[in-house]
């Protein structure tokens, strides 16, 4: 049993006839079945439809393979990448911090954004980020124009090890409120979790994609190799 968790590592399964490979959904599944087969997450770079950078992951989840590929890249070539271009799987707050933190123009989508782009799509108004904010005085105004001031923070941890910070706000008097079955279930006050940096990446990601450039960007994308 300790043999097959030291070759499992941080893995959640292997195969036993090739134990650096793990069991994962594969996109081509000709069966229908969903069944998770041995094999690896192959990732590459292209540019001008010639591929400049490859590896290959145990790890099946993209988000978390970025940063390990952006250095490799930089081990092949010497520089980091000046632009990068992927799909909304990259699109965390560890990914966006690495590549500002090193001057990459990061057209990289995060998860909601296709659905911001339908022509009929309407933003959810009792969504935190649909409410107002003070950025001077730190509270958020809810639909009915009540203050929703700062009550702490939260630390959370992904999977990455990576660490991320919420800052929680609460309203102080939803009893009564004519808005509350539709702002929210729970009882007392209604409490909110905002991650600033992320907000703030993701609007930085959505202005450069929206970008004429951006365009320009995600019209390749169907005539690259996926990466």
């Amino acid at each position: 049993y300790d043999q097959h968790l030291e070759i499992m590592g941080e893995r959640n399964s292997y195969s036993k006839t090739d134990p650096d490979a793990t069991f994962m959904h594969m996109k081509e599944d000709a069966m229908q079945n969903g069944q998770t087969k041995p094999g690896y997450n192959l990732q590459i770079a292209t540019e001008n439809q010639f591929i400049t950078n490859f590896a290959l992951y145990a790890n099946r989840t993209d988000t978390l393979a970025l940063p390990s590929f952006l250095e490799s890249f930089k081990l092949r070539y010497h520089r980091y990448a000046k632009t990068v271009v992927a799909d909304s799987e990259y699109g965390s707050e560890e990914n966006y911090l690495f590549m500002d933190v090193h001057n990459m123009e990061a057209y990289v989508k995060y998860n909601y954004f296709h659905k911001e782009q339908r022509p009929r799509y309407t933003p959810n108004p009792f969504s935190p980020a649909s409410l107002y904010y003070n950025k001077e005085q730190d509270f958020y105004v809810c639909p009915m124009g009540q203050h929703m001031k700062r009550i702490g923070m939260k630390r959370s941890l992904t999977s990455n090890g990576f660490v991320t910070y919420s800052v929680r706000y609460q309203a102080e008097r939803c009893d009564g409120c004519p808005l509350r079955g539709s702002c929210f279930k729970a009882r007392g006050n209604r409490i909110i979790e905002v991650n600033h940096q992320l907000q703030y990446y993701k609007q930085k990601a959505r202005e450069l994609l929206t970008s004429e450039e951006g365009i320009k960007h995600r019209g390749r994308r169907c005539i690259e190799p996926e990466a």
